[in-house]
């Protein structure tokens, strides 16, 4: 057994060049495995690692056949439908274009153009949204029948790991979304290298989107890489019920799922009026833990069950978490595994390993990728950065210095190699006498306070001001936000100094992947 917060060798495992090398080695040698699991309806659907490849051979000839090197959109809720559509078009030398299943028509056609995407195909969930477009379009429900028309014939594609294979979109939080160019050796390498650093033992539930490459990359294709079952979840309703079923030993979240996780068990510990011994329970465990006692399994039997009994580890990443969620959900049995990650880098930079870690950083850079600091910016070197954003050379060149992609996060290194993340360059506030303040260094702060659930500083009028979206019991209580206010001030340099709290009676705009939209929230757009 690895001793906690020593650094250890990497896992070892086979560096595929390309997805068939993936598939075919794990039909090949565990062919009846279950890769994929998932409900249709109140029925458990296991598809092996024969069902794989047999599917994506015979969907990949009908790509083949049916389109020359074009970019082809998707579209749905996350399916075994949509995985094998992914794999397919790939391996058939034509460029995926995944797509936000909550997207406006608006935004889908100006992205649609963009990308130059020739066809998509789609869930009949949005049918109708999908028949307003002056696009070719066809059902994801209907794959089985697409294999049928070319099932014998071959698909001829020689693969090319540097070509073109997918097009991602960037989040968007603070504007337009730019097309992420990805090949298959931006792909593969990141996995590689993030497969290197974690090594799932159990069962995997997968809940993000697949339109994103933390969704897809990071849940779906890294555990089918080290040949284990993953459980695919379609809708947010049934989290946990699908936990409880599956019982999972690995979930890959964004922060609003931990945050929610968190609230719930609270939630539901005042209605049973074990508020108190919940928190009797935590003292005591992180007390026997500090004299190397481990009880968390005998005090926590009840929560841990609601998670199906079996999960030890919560990998987050894509926004900021606050430590104190780290720390809690320890106490009870369960680590999370802090990381970072950019859609340019496909996606995964660094992450917390499961024996060597480190408070508030976002963990050790993953096998192949270089991490350097320039003027205080992160900054990445490696197999995994893109080629490119899709037709925008200029935004391309932008990003980029000295064969270094640049995240536009700020940041540092320690002498271990940890990465710690101190702000975004782009809401970096430039005051009148020339200060620079980093608006997540504040939002970092108040988070810590129990009555703040969300919050964004911003500069207006040359003053800062936060916007907090409270915790219920706080909501119309603007003199506690005051106060809080107050006592944040008290030991700040003045410009640092907050002027104005605002309470908002809602949450905070996101996109989907549980970010909050900047723009958005600070009214201008």
């Amino acid at each position: 057994m690895k001793t906690a917060n020593k650094n250890y060798p990497y896992y070892n495992h086979i560096y595929y060049q390309n997805l068939q090398e993936m598939i075919l080695e794990n039909y090949n040698n565990i062919p009846n495995k279950v890769a994929f699991s998932f409900f249709n309806g109140d029925e458990l659907v296991k598809k092996t690692y024969k069902d794989v490849y047999e599917d994506v051979f015979a969907l990949s000839n009908y790509f083949y056949n049916m389109y020359n090197n074009k970019h082809i959109g998707l579209i749905g809720e996350n399916s075994y439908n949509w995985i094998i559509t992914f794999f397919s078009i790939i391996l058939s030398g034509n460029v995926c274009v995944p797509y936000d299943k909550d997207i406006d028509n608006e935004l889908l056609t100006k992205q649609i153009k963009l990308s130059g995407t020739k066809a998509i195909y789609y869930s009949r969930t949005y049918n109708e949204g999908i028949n307003k477009l002056k696009i070719k379009s066809y059902p994801l429900e209907d794959i089985s029948s697409y294999m049928k028309l070319y099932s014998k014939k071959n698909n001829k594609y020689k693969i090319d790991n540097d070509k073109d294979a997918a097009i991602f979109w960037t989040s968007g939080t603070t504007g337009f979304n730019k097309g992420v160019l990805l090949s298959q050796k931006n792909i593969m390498s990141n996995i590689y290298g993030a497969c290197s650093l974690f090594k799932p033992s159990g069962r995997i539930v997968s809940l993000l989107p697949f339109n994103h490459t933390f969704g897809l990359i990071t849940s779906v294709l890294k555990p089918f890489n080290y040949g284990k079952e993953v459980f695919i979840n379609n809708s947010l309703r049934y989290v946990m019920r699908d936990l409880k079923e599956i019982a999972p030993e690995t979930i890959f979240v964004v922060p609003l799922f931990v945050e929610n996780f968190y609230k719930q068990i609270w939630k539901n510990a005042r209605k049973k009026n074990k508020e108190v011994l919940l928190r009797n329970n935590i003292k005591l465990s992180n007390f026997m833990l500090s004299i190397g006692i481990d009880m968390r399994k005998k005090l926590f039997k009840s929560i841990l069950k609601e998670f199906g009994g079996e999960l030890k580890y919560i990998i987050c990443g894509g926004a900021y978490l606050n430590q104190t969620y780290i720390d809690w959900f320890h106490s009870i049995g369960i680590e999370i595994l802090n990381g970072y990650g950019i859609t340019e880098c496909s996606p995964v930079v660094s992450v917390n390993r499961n024996f060597y870690k480190r408070s508030n950083s976002v963990g050790v850079p993953i096998r192949g990728l270089e991490v350097k600091i320039i003027d205080k910016e992160i900054c990445i070197k490696g197999p995994s950065v893109m080629k490119g954003y899709y037709n925008d050379k200029k935004s391309t060149k932008a990003v980029f210095i000295n064969d270094y992609f640049k995240t536009g996060d700020l940041g540092y290194i320690d002498k271990d190699g940890f990465i710690y993340i101190t702000g975004r360059k782009k809401n970096i506030i430039i005051l009148n006498n020339g200060e620079n303040i980093s608006p997540e260094e504040i939002e970092t702060e108040l988070l810590k306070d129990d009555g703040v659930r969300e919050v964004i500083v911003y500069e207006k009028d040359n003053k800062i001001i936060a916007k907090i979206f409270p915790e219920e019991e706080y909501l119309k209580d603007q003199d506690y936000f005051d106060k809080l206010m107050y006592d944040y001030n008290i030991n700040k340099p003045k410009n640092k100094q907050i002027t104005m709290v605002l309470l908002e009676d809602k949450e905070l705009p996101k996109n989907n992947n549980g970010k909050i939209i900047r723009t958005k929230a600070i009214g201008e757009e």
